[in-house]
Formats: structure tokens, sequence, C-alpha cells
């Protein structure tokens, strides 16, 4: 499908994040990294008697998809010790460019590729990982899936 909101600004607070870290290759391990990822650290949450305050996150912090540095996680409200591969972390208040993508994964490349324009065009430059909050899950059409793109940005002087 498409981008079904406005490229905007926004300042993110602070975060907690539970989440695990690694080097796959996308076209081999991504599917089942994503699927262990997200129970082991929902797994947590739940021994924790704790609550995720978001969808799943995946940030990919390189674009190099045979070797990919991805990252996927949970927001929480407070701290929560690590165990295993999963780590607890605080993301620091940031600016984010930002919109939203209705519709298959895999189409979602048209609607980065806005988002990064859009960043270009308005004197900022990308200062971390691409982000996708995914704010459904995949319980509807895959036409109706919404994704939270965003990526953190400092502007240009």
């Amino acid at each position: 499908m498409s981008r079904i909101s406005k490229i905007t600004l926004k300042q993110l607070p602070e975060m907690n994040v539970l989440s695990i870290r690694k080097t796959i290759n996308f076209f081999r391990e991504y599917p089942d990294f994503m699927a262990n990822a997200g129970r082991d650290i929902l797994a947590l949450i739940e021994e924790k008697k704790t609550l995720p305050s978001s969808g799943p996150i995946v940030c990919f912090h390189n674009i190099e998809l045979e070797t990919l540095d991805v990252e996927v996680g949970y927001e929480i409200a407070l701290p929560v010790e690590p165990r295993g591969d999963v780590t607890a972390h605080i993301l620091p208040s940031r600016i984010i460019a930002t919109t939203i993508d209705r519709g298959p994964y895999e189409k979602q490349d048209a609607t980065l590729d806005e988002l990064m324009k859009w960043i270009s065009e308005n004197s900022f430059v990308a200062n971390g990982g691409i982000y996708y909050h995914y704010l459904n899950d995949e319980k509807q059409s895959q036409n109706e899936y919404l994704t939270e793109m965003y990526i953190p940005v400092n502007k240009l002087q």
C-alpha cells in the first residue's frame, strides 16, 4: 500500500527498552530472528509481572542486507533486569522524522524512500537507525498492517 500520514517531526521521551540485537542475513534469518526475539522479550516481560508499553519495534542499524545489524525490542514503563540475549537500556529523548505506512511489509520501501527524501529536503541528517514500530498485529489482512516508520534526525547547520 502506501504512506497514509504526513511526514512530521516529533520528540520522543526517554524510553526503557528490552531488546535483542544481532547481525543476520536478512534473506535467510529475519523471520525466525524476529519471532524468537519477540517471544523471548515478551516472556521476560511476563516473568517480571509487567507489560510492554509498545508493540514490537525493529531498528535496522545498517542497510547491508546480507550482514544486517538488526535489533528487536519493546518499550517498557520501568527498568527490568536483563537476562540471556535480552538486554535492557534507556534510549535518550530524541527528535525523529516519522510517518505511518499501511500495507504489506514487503511494500514499505516507497514510504521509506519518501521519509529519507523528506529528511534531506528539509535540511536534516539521519542520526541513528531506521525504526519500524508495528502498530497492529498480523491477525488482519496484510493490506491493513500499520507501521510507524521513523528515523532520529539532527538539523543541518
